[in-house]
């Protein structure tokens, strides 16, 4: 099962208590949207089967939720153009591709996302070393 609700202009906080009770989703789409508020740090606990999940260009608050880190199957992760902020947690998932570019995050990449296309932390305020070492690893993948 893979629902989607893009592009509905929904600005409502969204029920992620309610979507525990679906654990057998695949893959998830909130984007574009004005979805707002924090999302609840367990809101995907237990969707073991998740892959995918896009809820970039909404109006989240808050931390990244660390339910995130226990999805397994997870590869696709959009959360960019939001207003998440605190630090990117340290993804373990193997050839997961993410987005977090334009929102409030900071700090460090996490070296696990090290090899990721560095479009995808723009428009974040991250430390001045880490800016480096994205320009020196985009520009020598050119």
């Amino acid at each position: 099962m893979s629902p989607s609700l893009m592009n509905n202009n929904f600005s409502w906080p969204f029920p992620y208590n309610d979507l525990k009770k679906l654990g057998k989703l695949r893959s998830f789409c909130l984007a574009n949207n004005i979805f707002n508020g924090d999302i609840p740090d367990d809101a995907l606990s237990g969707m073991k089967a998740m892959r995918k999940i896009v809820l970039g260009f909404n109006e989240y608050t808050g931390k990244i939720p660390m339910s995130l880190l226990q999805l397994p199957r997870l590869v696709d992760l959009q959360l960019q153009s939001s207003q998440f902020e605190g630090r990117i947690p340290d993804f373990w998932q193997k050839n997961l591709i993410v987005n977090f570019a334009n929102n409030k995050l900071e700090g460090p990449i996490p070296s696990t996302l090290g090899s990721q296309n560095a479009s995808k932390f723009s428009g974040l305020n991250l430390c001045q070393a880490v800016k480096r070492k994205i320009r020196l690893s985009t520009s020598s993948s050119k």
